[in-house]
């Protein structure tokens, strides 16, 4: 698994310039060098070039991806089976309803996820009041939220951070 490279993909279809904001504020937060990209790339060629230019860098690449990661946009499968079989670390933002639930893609991009093995680090919600008892209730992986009035960049990463070193400490295990 590569620990330099995140990826930051939508549970459903997100405002552009809302996910390139919330990108740009947790590169910053985080120290890292974002890249932006879509999903009518094929996946494949595009993580072997990324990985293979990264590879020995101890700075942290965030590489937002635009569009669904769920089809097949290219030929060569999706971007959710091809971030599986590379084993890279996903973070997938969230855009909360008006009445601030989520819609079935939250948790169908979850179970997709899982399904695929997809080493996800967890949800954020874009935008929105924050509702923590509500969070803890639904049963999904949630880090925080950005963009919203309870935008709390530093809890964000401490959670993110956490859960990376427990990927790591996971992937280390399965290879020994």
């Amino acid at each position: 698994m590569l620990q330099n490279l995140l990826v930051v993909i939508g549970a459903g279809a997100l405002p552009e310039l809302q996910m390139s904001s919330a990108c740009q504020s947790l590169a910053d937060a985080y120290g890292a060098v974002l890249l932006e990209e879509g999903c009518g790339l094929s996946p494949h060629p595009l993580l072997s070039e990324l990985t293979a230019e990264i590879g020995d860098s101890s700075r942290l690449t965030l590489l937002r991806l635009s569009g669904d990661v769920g089809v097949d946009e290219s030929g060569e499968g999706s971007w959710m089976e091809a971030l599986a079989a590379w084993r890279i670390p996903v973070l997938m933002l969230a855009q909360p309803r008006p009445d601030g639930r989520f819609a079935g893609i939250v948790p169908a991009s979850v179970a997709f996820a899982r399904e695929l093995k997809l080493p996800l680090l967890g949800l954020v919600q874009l935008g929105g009041n924050w509702d923590s008892a509500a969070r803890r209730t639904d049963g999904l992986p949630w880090c925080g939220c950005l963009q919203g009035p309870d935008d709390d960049p530093r809890g964000l990463i401490s959670c993110l951070q956490h859960r990376q070193g427990v990927l790591a400490r996971e992937a280390a295990a399965g290879s020994a």
